[in-house]
């Protein structure tokens, strides 16, 4: 006798309606399967809102053969979060990076942006990044009907994804039958900048012919006025050079030493905005061909502009140096070489992504169905004309500083006095110290003069990517009738193709970037427009050290800087092509088998997945590359790199791969399901880390010289994966379930960094003019220029393994609910802060913690929501430093409220970052300050309709 388990008349309905239709509408009525089978009257069953939000997302988990996890829109236009990625922040495993206060992209059991393959209703979609990550900013919300995030492999799914495969589903018209129409309107207000902006989206869907043709228009546009408050050091240079006998009172040290490389303070005003548009096609010519054509476009925009005040230091000019235990310093100064500088940086992030595909679905009999999907998509990142794109324009002048830093999160910087009567040309004389707010003491001299302001140096820079991707596949499925053994086999063929190629502008190659970097009398900046910028008196108010820097400096236009200065020194300062730019092609061959069992385990009902999925790929990388020839000195703290004749280059790799997966699940009881699953999965190399180009970083004196490599020999991280799971379901939408996973990952792809010459045509090392007896040109004296290098490799080896839990409960009828879930995650390869010289751990890797309580009986709804993510290693590897990157702890409270006004129309109230928390960095200790990010509160109010 075979035990069936019976369901609830409710779970029945919601599981045919996800079968049928997935459309999210304001309410549902559906037949439940066993009233339709048995002939009895209809029973409305309406589930709506939060409620059956959660519903479908906890039958997707329960009935999918491995580990997934489901959000879905509550209705029309109404997911969850204002952004997807702030979403996937609340399922248990999901972290997620910040880029300008709102989500941008996803870290999954430790693994980065890259390691997780996102596809768009089970297709790649190009990407404007130079990485394989997947910006979430890209793509309006209210464009998505759901997102689920499969953590345990399928053969029978793009590979790519060690984290996770996300699959974002956007809607059909042949989801719903006949007429729907939605939309939304709200205005959303930064706390910092005092704006409010608008952001609007639009949707129809019809169908005609009786259901044969269906048709989908969705459209979009948000803009926001954005301002970030921030302070930042770029990087910690270990063993510079600093004097022995400025150290620690002359006594000097012997151990690693860690200096700054600058500190900055910041104030910026961001434009984002963002247009999308979906246009979907299906037409059934008949009842066994569905054809589905659609589109999807996505203009994403931001142009930002810095100001900024800060001081650049250079180890061998450091005296009066204090180090703590750990070798950092604590206090210094500096009055020869120092460089305080006034920014005005322009950014522009110009995005366009479009994508168009055809799938045709063929029932060719009762067993057999067979989809054909072609499908091409470009991205571009566009680098403004001439570079205008990236600008940095900086006016300062020669300055004497002191650093300080103590147990606060913020150091602080203050001009000094010094006995010295040197003075060369552009020197700042100052009379005191750090004045707050910018009020100068009576009878002090004004360090905010802009008549001391002279030019320095003057970059336009940036790369445009251009990516297109190609697929074609061609799916089966064969449904056997039997209630056990096989009863389900799929399998399929794709070819991909996938082309990237990056291009650098910039005028440094031409040398004439710091044509007046040494401060000269001319030219002065008389004419441009100087003001001064007042941060606030809460300029970052709520870290701990704030208030000890001045919060106001001088500003001016970027622009027209490079107009004066252009025409004082007679030379063009716009970008040109280097020629260290490439294009990388990835050419893949994919074929799986997959096959779908059931039985029983005593009366215990178990379904099991087996497969294979074999991918063989090409890689071929071209472009052009001039070699570093010379070091010219431009100044006190700043070289020039020559270059000399470029020449092509042309690489090839090729590789294999066989990829089993297997999955069980076991219903012991009708509330308890076990699972199982392994597989192995693998990562391909970032298309930029396979370029083998060398692009010069860093020139500064004192032995400051960085750059990187490319290695077109990268071969993909591989890992196998474990997972082992228990969910109780016990209500409707309330379950518990606990599971671990462990991924041992081999041939582990990591940026490193090693020590790096370059041999001349004539045999010669190239040399560093600045090390001599003579600092200000070369001489015989003169060292080996050592390059720091980073290099990505292949060879490192680790574990990774976690527990996560999950909790999400509905409080009887009160309308009340939960939803908690936390991760613990483990590797056997940490960070050591003490060894100077390791070149692997595993980045990425946090504890986590959701907690959302929800409210939503009749018209109103309510939902407040704490997200908390432990200190993790985000970056081997600093902008300009040699050291690494970690992100503290972070938390932050958001909360949504609505209120139906009608069956149609809903008022809405949402607050992100309640609590104004800012984001903040170290390096390798925690007084290695790098960044403390304020982006303040948003909140929006918004009506939505639906009809």
């Amino acid at each position: 006798m075979i035990k069936k388990f019976r369901r609830s008349k409710l779970s029945s309905a919601v599981a045919l309606s996800i079968a049928t239709a997935t459309f999210p509408v304001a309410s549902v009525a559906q037949q439940s399967a066993e009233q339709a089978s048995n002939g009895q009257e209809l029973e409305e069953v309406v589930v709506k809102g939060i409620r059956r939000a959660l519903k479908r997302g906890q039958d997707v988990k329960r009935s999918a053969g491995g580990v997934v996890d489901s959000i879905s829109a509550e209705g029309i236009g109404k997911f969850p979060d204002n952004n997807l990625a702030e979403s996937l922040q609340r399922i248990s495993g999901v972290s997620i990076d910040r880029s300008g206060g709102e989500g941008q992209s996803i870290t999954v059991r430790g693994f980065g942006p890259e390691f997780n393959t996102v596809l768009l209703n089970g297709r790649q979609l190009a990407s404007e990044s130079d990485t394989r990550g997947f910006g979430f900013d890209t793509i309006a919300a209210e464009m998505v009907a759901g997102i689920d995030v499969s953590k345990t492999a399928s053969a029978s799914t793009q590979s790519g994804g060690v984290g996770s495969t996300v699959n974002i589903r956007t809607l059909r018209p042949f989801d719903s039958s006949g007429l729907k129409i939605a939309g939304s309107v709200k205005a959303q207000h930064e706390s910092l900048s005092g704006d409010s902006s608008p952001s609007v989206s639009g949707l129809y869907s019809n169908t005609f012919n009786d259901d044969r043709f269906g048709v989908l228009v969705a459209v979009s546009r948000q803009e926001r006025d954005v301002q970030l408050n921030w302070a930042q050091t770029n990087g910690w240079l270990e063993n510079v050079g600093v004097p022995q006998e400025q150290i620690n009172g002359g006594a000097g040290f012997s151990g690693n030493t860690f200096t700054p490389r600058n500190f900055d303070l910041l104030q910026s005003q961001q434009e984002r905005e963002r247009t999308n548009a979906n246009v979907v096609l299906q037409f059934r010519p008949n009842d066994a061909t569905e054809v589905t054509l659609d589109y999807l476009y996505s203009d994403f925009d931001v142009n930002d502009n810095t100001s900024s005040y800060g001081h650049w230091f250079t180890g061998s000019n450091l005296t009066d140096v204090t180090l703590d235990q750990n070798g950092t310093a604590t206090d210094l100064r500096q009055e020869v070489g120092l460089a305080t500088d006034f920014h005005a940086k322009s950014f522009s992030r110009i995005t366009e992504t479009d994508a168009l595909a055809l799938n045709v679905k063929w029932d060719v009999n009762e067993n057999l169905t067979l989809a054909l999907d072609a499908h091409t998509s470009s991205a571009n990142r566009f680098e403004g004309p001439s570079g205008t794109g990236d600008l940095l324009s900086l006016v300062g002048y020669a300055n004497r500083v002191r650093f300080q830093s103590d147990g606060a999160v913020l150091p602080w910087t203050s001009e000094f006095q010094s006995p010295s009567t040197a003075v060369f040309s552009g020197q700042q004389e100052l009379d005191g110290v750090a004045y707050q707010g910018g009020v100068t003491p009576a009878g002090v001299s004004d360090y905010l003069d802009p008549s001391n302001l002279r030019a320095h140096v003057m970059l336009r820079r940036g790369w445009a990517v251009e990516d297109d991707v190609d697929q074609l596949k061609l799916d089966g499925v064969w449904n056997n009738d039997t209630d056990q053994g096989l009863i389900k086999a799929k399998f399929g063929v794709m070819s991909s193709s996938e082309t990237k190629s990056l291009t650098r502008w910039d005028n440094e190659g031409a040398g004439i970037h710091c044509t007046y970097c040494g401060y000269p009398d001319a030219p002065a900046v008389a004419g441009i427009n100087v003001q001064r910028l007042d941060g606030g008196s809460d300029f970052l108010g709520s870290v701990s050290g704030s208030g000890r820097t001045p919060a106001v400096w001088l500003s001016h236009d970027g622009e027209a800087q490079f107009g004066a200065v252009s025409a004082a020194s007679g030379l063009n300062f716009d970008a040109v092509i280097r020629d260290n730019s490439f294009t990388v092609e990835e050419d893949t061959t994919a074929f799986y088998t997959e096959f779908d069992f059931s039985g029983f385990v005593g009366e215990m009902p178990i379904f099991l997945t087996a497969g294979a999925r074999y991918e063989d790929t090409d890689v071929t990388v071209v472009g052009t590359e001039a070699s570093i020839s010379g070091l010219r000195i431009l100044d006190r703290t700043e070289m020039l790199a020559q270059f000399g004749v470029a020449n092509p280059i042309s690489a090839k790799s090729s590789y294999s791969k066989l990829l089993p997966s297997l999955s069980a699940k076991l219903e012991i009881s009708e509330q308890l399901v076990a699972r199982f699953a392994a597989s192995q999965t693998l990562t391909r190399p970032t298309l930029r880390d396979m370029a083998p180009v060398t692009v010069i970083g860093t020139t500064r004196q004192g032995g400051n010289l960085t750059s990187s490599s490319g290695n077109p020999e990268l071969l993909p991280f591989e890992s196998d994966n474990l997972d082992l799971s228990f969910e109780y379901y016990y209500g409707d939408v309330s379950y518990a379930s606990i599971g671990y996973f462990r991924k041992d990952v081999n041939n582990f792809i990591v940026s490193g960094t090693e020590d790096l010459t370059f041999t001349l045509p004539d045999g010669s090392q190239l040399r560093d003019p600045s090390t001599g007896t003579n600092p200000d040109a070369p001489d015989g004296a003169d060292s080996v220029a050592v390059f720091t290098n980073t290099l990505p490799s292949n060879g490192q080896a680790a574990t990774v393994d976690g527990i996560e839990v999950t909790l999400q409960h509905e409080f009887g009828d009160s309308g009340f609910g939960i939803i908690a879930n936390a991760t613990f995650v483990d590797t056997d390869r940490d960070f050591n802060p003490a060894d100077i010289s390791q070149k692997f751990a595993v980045t990425g890797l946090s504890d986590s913690l959701n907690l959302v309580g929800y409210f939503e009986r009749g018209p109103f709804q309510g939902r407040l929501a704490y997200n908390q993510r432990d200190e993790f290693l985000q970056s081997l590897t600093q902008v300009n430093g040699d050291g690494v990157q970690f992100v503290d702890e972070y938390s932050q409270w958001d909360f949504s409220a609505s209120y139906d006004v009608s069956d149609n129309l809903t008022v809405f109230l949402e607050g992100i970052n309640l609590t104004e928390e800012v984001v903040t960095k170290r390096g390798r200790f925690s007084n290695h300050f790098l960044l403390a990010e304020d982006s303040g509160r948003r909140v929006s109010l918004g009506l939505r309709g639906s009809w």
